[in-house]
């Protein structure tokens, strides 16, 4: 890790009294002529960036193996040196990636071909490999900011993972003992016992052990609640395995950025990865100062990728990259920017940008690098071309860049109206409700974080929501109990975390069973504390659906009233009396409160329960428009970000809760619209209440002052 004196917190670089965001290019040198260069630099100063990030290919720059040409001397685009030169002439900072690996869509992802033969923690890889860091970190460490360079942030290798479909025995995945069964040695303390009762296997040596993937069992194109899940027997095999390609990533680049500071380089160290689920975000952070996602999202995220919602595919991304870094960082390493040449996405209209970019920033994105900000040989539609010139792109790019420095999001906080509880076993192996509680809190237009359960952290929310199966490790679970114990509430539906990871039941928090399940024709009204709402649609045939049904609860009961006008459709005949039964309850633990709710989760039950617990600080009610609320910790301003995810245009009602947000609802503010500039005042009951017109696929977003 770098010094304190250098460091990187909330996706800004600080350096003396140098505090640099982390928005940036990425501009490949040695695939855009030389001569050509200043133009690009122009390019890239006049829309807005001072921050240039770039690969360094270690196959292109050896011009024999263990020979480096890093001075133009065999060919002028390998004149790395006059690239960092030219660069601090111009006033640009610089992020260097040099890997090993870079990928980057060029021929052995940027390694010599002999090293492409072997797995990435090969011994014989790891010294092809330091040969070469030493090299390049030894051009690069006099150009650092530390040294009065322009060098201000170092990558370790690249999307680090194990290439097991090339090399499963290498790695010993399969049928060779090696670095899968050293983990597990690791993991379980060389206890083979607690391996096989965790397993459920009668395995004779650590060496028998084979890691296991669940695409055999489980469709990963099927949205997350249709999966087919593995058997109970291999859940945990699982978990297991997926923490050791987690384990596989980190090591490179532990190992790597070991080897750069030992070679001189003392700026912060970043590493990134495609995905937090795949990657170990929360201990790679262990290792560099900064991790950052990759993000890649289809047409204003209308489409289809790991799940049948790019919407949420991305805003998972970025959310769970928010949960697992370190010092308030969310930054995105690679983030779109023209068309990625592997994936066919079709045409990407230039307004694409910008609500990708205003969506993720109003869901917690403090920083992002433009990958790739100037076209290249396999890379279109950059918005500066490999002349220097804009295309159509390029205006739209000036415009985000300019509502960055207006809103300054490495300065916001969400106010998150509650956390979503997520557990990695879970997400991967058995999901449990996660997906239906996300669509709820979505359609429920609620704003939410993620609280990662498994990163050894305790939740700065106090209102959790519990999202996975009926199962979690106890160890995760005492940290639940602890968390609601100190004073916080945990609201779960239909799951709860009634088991550890080998079927024991967990005793602290003393859930209560139901004793039946009860079928009901819509509408009925549900009753929690001093509210209800109506359920007027949902389940089989959007007019019927069950609820858990307690004879006795511990606590406050939350009760379900039947309606006589409900028909049952076959037949159209309904009920011939109300009846009144209970469906969930709340509790106290310690100083803190339990909220089940036995039914599955809905968008209105969500709004009953929070309302009661403490409020909602914004609300809309049109579908598909969604809404955030940060506050600025400098100016103590608070930021309304309102999302319109309809392709239309839509004039909605926002409803803000003033006393949640700490305004006086008598009191008077300023409010103002984006960059506009355009201020007015306005009282709290019309601030309380805003009309809004927003434009179809775009985000809005408003200063409030005080």
């Amino acid at each position: 890790m770098s010094s304190d004196s250098i460091r990187v917190v909330r996706s800004v670089l600080h350096y003396g009294t140098n505090a640099t965001p982390l928005i940036s290019g990425e501009f490949h040198y040695w695939r855009n002529h030389i001569e050509q260069w200043p133009e690009i630099f122009s390019a890239i100063r006049k829309l807005g960036l001072n921050v240039i990030a770039t690969y360094v290919p270690w196959n292109f720059h050896e011009v024999e193996p263990g020979q480096y040409d890093f001075t133009g001397k065999t060919l002028m685009q390998r004149n790395l040196r006059e690239f960092i030169r030219q660069t601090a002439a111009e006033g640009f900072q610089l992020i260097v990636r040099p890997g090993p690996y870079i990928y980057a869509e060029w021929p052995f992802g940027g390694v010599p071909e002999r090293a492409a033969k072997l797995h990435r923690l090969d011994p014989r890889f790891l010294e092809m490999a330091r040969h070469y860091i030493d090299a390049v970190a030894a051009e690069l460490a006099p150009f650092q900011i530390t040294r009065g360079g322009n060098i201000i942030l170092c990558q370790a290798c690249n999307e680090a993972y194990p290439p097991i479909e090339s090399f499963a025995e290498e790695i010993g995945c399969f049928n060779k003992s090696g670095l899968f069964a050293d983990f597990l040695r690791n993991k379980y303390d060389n206890n083979l016992e607690l391996l096989n009762r965790r397993w459920q296997s009668q395995l004779e040596s650590f060496d028998e052990a084979q890691i296991y993937f669940h695409e055999p069992y489980v469709n990963t194109r099927l949205t997350l609640g249709e999966r087919l899940l593995p058997a109970p027997q291999y859940r945990m095999r699982y978990a297991d395995s997926m923490e050791f390609v987690g384990w596989y990533g980190t090591e490179i680049v532990r190992i790597t950025a070991g080897w750069l500071r030992e070679a001189g380089i003392d700026v912060p160290i970043c590493g990134n990865g495609w995905s937090p689920l795949y990657q170990n975000f929360t201990a790679m952070s262990e290792v560099v100062d900064v991790v950052g996602c990759d993000v890649y999202p289809m047409p204003n995220f209308e489409g289809q990728q790991q799940t049948e919602d790019d919407w949420f595919y991305v805003m998972d991304i970025v959310r769970q990259t928010a949960a697992n870094s370190n010092n308030g960082n969310c930054w995105s390493a690679e983030f779109q920017s023209g068309l990625y040449p592997l994936r066919s996405v079709g045409y990407l209209p230039p307004n694409h940008f910008s609500y990708m970019t205003m969506a993720l920033i109003a869901r917690g994105l403090r920083g992002w690098n433009w990958y790739m900000l100037v076209t290249r040989d396999n890379w279109p539609n950059a918005p500066i071309n490999e002349w220097g010139r804009p295309n159509e792109y390029f205006p739209i790019h000036q415009e985000i860049v300019a509502n960055a420095r207006a809103l300054e999001p490495w300065l916001l906080d969400e106010v998150a109206d509650a956390s979503l509880i997520v557990y990695k076993p879970h997400r991967i192996i058995d999901p449990g409700n996660f997906e239906s509680l996300y669509r709820a809190l979505e359609a429920a237009d609620i704003a939410y974080d993620y609280f990662d359960i498994g990163s050894g952290k305790m939740p700065t929310n106090q209102r959790l929501i519990y999202a996975g199966s009926d199962w979690i490790e106890r160890q995760a679970a005492e940290r639940l109990a602890e968390f609601v114990r100190a004073g916080g509430t945990m609201i779960t539906f239909s799951r709860f975390p009634a088991y550890d990871e080998y079927g024991n039941p967990l005793e602290m928090f003393d859930f209560t069973q139901p004793d039946g399940a009860r079928p009901v024709l819509l509408p009925v009204t549900v009753r929690y504390a001093n509210g209800e709402v109506e359920l007027t649609k949902g389940g089989h045939m959007g007019k019927k659906v069950n609820f858990c049904h307690y004879r006795k609860v511990d606590g406050e009961a939350i009760r379900l009233c039947t309606n006589t006008t409900a028909r049952e459709l076959l037949v159209d005949i309904g009920a011939s009396h109300p009846s009144l039964f209970t469906i969930g309850y709340s509790r106290n633990l310690g100083a803190g409160k339990l909220v089940v709710i036995g039914s599955n989760p809905a968008a209105e039950l969500l709004k009953l329960v929070l309302r009661q617990e403490g409020g909602i600080a914004a609300q809309c009610e049109t579908p598909g428009v969604l809404t955030t609320v940060h506050r600025h910790t400098t100016s103590g301003d608070l930021i309304l970000f309102v999302t319109n995810r309809n392709p239309d245009n839509r004039q909605v009602a926002v409803k803000l809760d003033l006393t949640r947000l700490g305004l006086d609802p008598e009191g008077t503010f300023t409010l103002s619209e984006g960059i506009s500039g355009k201020v007015k005042s306005i009282s709290g009951n019309e601030l309380a209440q805003l009309l809004l017109n927003l434009k179809g696929y775009a985000v809005t977003w408003l200063r409030i002052g005080k």
